[in-house]
């Protein structure tokens, strides 16, 4: 596995990964109604997301399999693709962001899904909330970790 920085062309590979992992991985903690809330990309908008964030994306044999974007403490998006789950992806994901943003409060929004992830890479969950996508109501968690 190799973490780099983002590549314009990268941006299907990564909309595809962030709607897998929607649908396939955290479809076990959302209903059917907030996934496919919670599953789209408005094109023009992430565009815009990955030109105004760091971001970095795993990849296996130049493919890439996962990805992290942080807007300067904040943690946007963290998502693997299903077919690579539980292989310490996130986990290098992570590490990666950790190593460029050496000090600071990061904090991140997580979903019920990530929140063990984070939780094992010394994030705290500060509050639960409950947020709104497209008509749908989800629990997530705001959490930090103090670097």
């Amino acid at each position: 596995m190799l973490i780099r920085e983002y590549r314009d062309g990268d941006f299907s590979a990564l909309c595809q990964i962030f709607q897998r992992a929607v649908r396939e991985t955290a479809s076990q903690h959302y209903s059917t109604a907030q996934i496919n809330a919670w599953a789209q990309v408005d094109e023009a908008r992430w565009r815009q997301k990955m030109a105004d964030a760091l971001v970095l994306v795993a990849t296996i044999d130049d493919v890439p399999v996962g990805f992290v974007t942080a807007i300067e403490l904040y943690i946007d998006l963290l998502f693997v693709d299903p077919a690579y789950s539980r292989r310490g992806i996130a986990s290098a994901l992570l590490k990666a962001l950790f190593a460029r943003i050496p000090t600071g409060t990061l904090m991140v929004e997580a979903s019920i899904t990530a929140r063990t992830c984070f939780e094992r890479q010394g994030f705290v969950v500060v509050a639960e909330q409950e947020v709104e996508a497209r008509g749908e109501r989800f629990v997530n968690y705001q959490m930090e970790k103090v670097r």
